[in-house]
């Protein structure tokens, strides 16, 4: 299991099984195995007992970088998804340039996602929700409306107030560029 783990955090997925099957999904695509967009759903404020809301400052990093060696001129070379400017380096030296993109690629897309998170627990629960659904949230403030999110989390709960559904979200990722 921790193998899986390490793969779907160094390709951006997410790594999980069910019905006995072992599904590997870009994270943050709102899609599911065989592509297919996952339909949105609509939260209204009117839905959720608590919600908390969070956003980083988008100036952080403007990049990734990789390092890779390069065996046959005996160098070690970057790679790097984003902009230079200000951009996060990445601990690892990877084998090949593409290993070195790849891994780029999969930690920008994070840190993009990364801009805003959202979670609330629903006053009903709702068996219906998982994750990866993509979400629109109507009646907080504008930030969250103008937001599209996507369901990382969902926890649903039995207890002495009845059935609930606790949610967390994160700003929806762009498709990847490979």
């Amino acid at each position: 299991m921790h193998f899986l783990t390490r793969l779907a955090e160094r390709f951006d997925a997410v790594a999980t099984v069910k019905a006995g099957r072992l599904l590997f999904i870009p994270a943050g695509q709102a899609t599911t195995a065989t592509g297919a967009e996952i339909p949105p759903i609509v939260i209204r404020r009117r839905d959720g007992d608590q919600h908390r809301y969070s956003s980083s400052d988008r100036e952080n990093y403007t990049g990734v970088i990789a390092a890779w060696n390069d065996v046959s001129g005996g160098r070690r070379k970057e790679v790097i998804a984003g902009e230079n400017e200000n951009a996060k380096r990445l601990r690892p030296t990877y084998a090949s340039e593409e290993d070195a993109l790849t891994a780029a690629n999969a930690e920008w897309q994070r840190l993009q996602r990364g801009i805003a998170g959202f979670s609330l627990t629903l006053a009903q629960g709702r068996a219906d929700l998982y994750s990866e659904t993509p979400a629109r949230c109507y009646g907080w403030k504008r930030e969250i409306e103008e937001t599209e999110w996507v369901l990382t989390e969902v926890r649903h709960e039995i207890g002495d107030g009845g059935y609930s559904t606790e949610l967390t979200l994160e700003t929806r990722g762009a498709s990847p560029s490979r």
